[in-house]
């Protein structure tokens, strides 16, 4: 895939999460950050063929992270098949 694909894909998913958990996105040049009031703090990197996300989870939160894994991995399925 090439960066625009990627970030295209990186776009989708973030717009998942706040459909689904709720939240904000902000973008930081051609980074993302997903941020949740409970602590939830992701970073989304898009680059050509490649798609890093790093989550850091505050103590209380760590019990959303098999919905949150699940969630991530179910949107980059369906996007990249």
């Amino acid at each position: 895939m090439q960066a625009d694909e990627c970030r295209e894909v990186a776009e989708d998913l973030l717009d998942q999460l706040v459909d689904h958990f709720g939240g904000s996105i902000q973008s930081e040049g051609e980074n993302y950050w997903y941020r949740h009031s409970t602590g939830i703090k992701a970073k989304v990197i898009p680059a050509d063929g490649e798609i890093s996300i790093d989550v850091k989870m505050g103590l209380l939160t760590r019990a959303m992270a098999p919905q949150l894994e699940r969630e991530i991995n179910r949107v980059l399925d369906e996007k990249l098949g």
